[in-house]
């Protein structure tokens, strides 16, 4: 319990149809720090009961999402908990029974019309300007009771009060009332293969797994009376109901994939930080106060309350959660940061896999380097290859500084190479005091003779600083990556 408020029990209850995407994950996040900033528990329940929409993976995917971006639930699939089995898929006798109940108070019903039935009745109802169906008994040409007694397959149906009013009590949008005459045809709890629909598994098993808070998207307020309504019909007490705003996208329309909105595992292959996707998707949709950003998983802990979170659609940046980013990769330890990096060296083979401890040193060497303008994990290949090894130099003109001409660049590296063979000592101060006098003594800009140099260093018109990266470049392999620039551009002159 955490200053008076009793411990919460959240969930994240998905469908294994699909990866878990970054939108999803705002939901997954206020779920999760709900329940922990009130001392209570975060449940994963699979509702899997959905089989013809069942995607292979999709289940391992979300959870090792979820473990990787550090929201890891209390109870589930894999550790168990009190109210295992965690799959929907595996708590069919319990569903049953919770119909059969209905069944005996008379709330649910048994039809016996086939979904192309119903879609031959309702056609010629259009036709004949009627509306469409809202009850599924003794239909037209459907004879209920004989279909019984010859043992046909019957889905169960939930009889929606017609009249009155039902009434939802939202955390964030207070009183929500819901006209019962316009409510949706009497929804299917049981399937005619014995399979229960969301409606029944998610209402039953909130109950039953003494969900204290349903967390979900507001798509899901058009469904809340049909809820509500089971809710009543067990004569169960209804959990807290928050319907949190929708992700949106730059544009204000529903996040799609349009707006980034793929996988979490993509988005960490493309090299942002748990930590900071966590910080940004907490204020979609939130806010600690009109100022505070930058927050650490357990400030968003400490600080999470219900109450702040907004009724209105918060929009998703990818622009903005890559500044995020950037600020988290500058705040960490050189340590970390090299322990971070370095799986995207392995795969680029600029370093052995696993690293060797030697590379490893020569990366945190490196590292403070670049730090500053890092802002994705995956940027670091690029930038930091040519520390680990020689450049292969694609176009010797890029060695050519603007305003000179080729023979002028092979002149600039010929006597930089000159210049820094005759040093005793390889510091920045004495480095630049060379390169400086140098850039007088050719008659040349600093940026001229700076840039020939820089590109036959990195093989790149853009680097860290010039010094820095002489000094971790080391003199050695400086002076023999100059000779091997000026002799490429030479010989590109003489074939030309």
């Amino acid at each position: 319990m955490t200053d008076g408020i009793h411990p919460a029990r959240t969930r994240f209850a998905p469908s294994p149809t699909g990866f878990l995407h970054i939108g999803s994950l705002r939901t997954v996040l206020f779920n999760w720090l709900w329940a922990h900033h009130t001392g209570g528990q975060f449940i994963l329940r699979i509702e899997d009961t959905d089989r013809k929409r069942f995607v292979p993976g999709a289940e391992e995917q979300l959870i090792e999402s979820m473990q990787l971006i550090g929201l890891m639930y209390d109870e589930g699939p894999h550790i168990g908990g009190p109210y295992a089995p965690y799959h929907q898929s595996q708590r069919l006798d319990i569903y049953h029974q919770h119909a059969a109940e209905l069944e005996a108070k008379g709330v649910v019903y048994r039809s016996y019309a086939t979904a192309e039935e119903i879609e031959q009745i309702n056609a010629q109802r259009v036709a004949n300007k009627q509306e469409k169906l809202l009850s599924f008994r003794n239909l037209p040409g459907v004879d209920d009771a004989a279909r019984a007694a010859a043992g046909a397959p019957y889905t169960l149906r939930f009889n929606l009060r017609r009249e009155g009013q039902t009434v939802l009590n939202d955390l964030i949008r207070g009183q929500i009332v819901f006209d019962n005459s316009n409510l949706i045809p009497d929804p299917v709890l049981l399937k005619s293969d014995g399979y229960p629909t969301y409606a029944l598994a998610a209402i039953v098993d909130d109950h039953i797994m003494q969900i204290s808070h349903v967390l979900r998207a507001d798509e899901w307020l058009p469904s809340s009376p049909v809820h509500i309504q089971l809710y009543e019909a067990f004569g169960w007490e209804q959990p807290i109901w928050v319907h949190v705003p929708q992700v949106l996208g730059p544009d204000g329309k529903k996040l799609s994939k349009r707006h980034g909105d793929t996988s979490v595992t993509e988005y960490l292959k493309d090299g942002f930080l748990p930590e900071a996707i966590v910080n940004y998707l907490a204020l979609i949709g939130w806010s600690y106060d009109d100022k505070t950003e930058i927050m650490t998983t357990a400030e968003l802990i400490e600080r999470f309350d219900l109450n702040r979170i907004k009724p209105s659609g918060g929009v998703f940046d990818r622009e903005k959660l890559l500044h995020f980013n950037g600020v988290y990769l500058r705040g960490l330890a050189i340590d970390e940061l090299a322990r971070r990096v370095a799986p995207y060296l392995e795969q680029a083979a600029i370093v052995s896999s696993p690293p060797s401890t030697a590379e490893m040193q020569r990366l945190v060497e490196v590292l403070p380097l670049v730090q500053e303008r890092l802002k994705l994990l995956s940027e670091a290949p690029e930038t930091l290859d040519f520390f680990f090894q020689r450049p292969a130099l694609a176009d010797p003109k890029l060695l050519v500084p603007k305003k000179t001409d080729p023979a002028q660049a092979v002149v600039i590296l010929q006597r930089a190479h000159a210049a820094l063979a005759s040093l005793d000592q390889w510091d920045l101060a004495t480095l630049e005091e060379r390169l400086r006098a140098l850039t007088e003594e050719l008659g040349l800009k600093t940026g001229q003779v700076f840039m020939a140099i820089r590109v036959a260093i990195s093989g790149r018109t853009v680097s860290p600083g010039l010094f820095e990266t002489l000094v971790a470049v080391g003199q050695e392999e400086t002076l023999v990556r100059l000779d091997n620039a000026a002799t490429a551009l030479a010989q590109s002159l003489a074939v030309s």
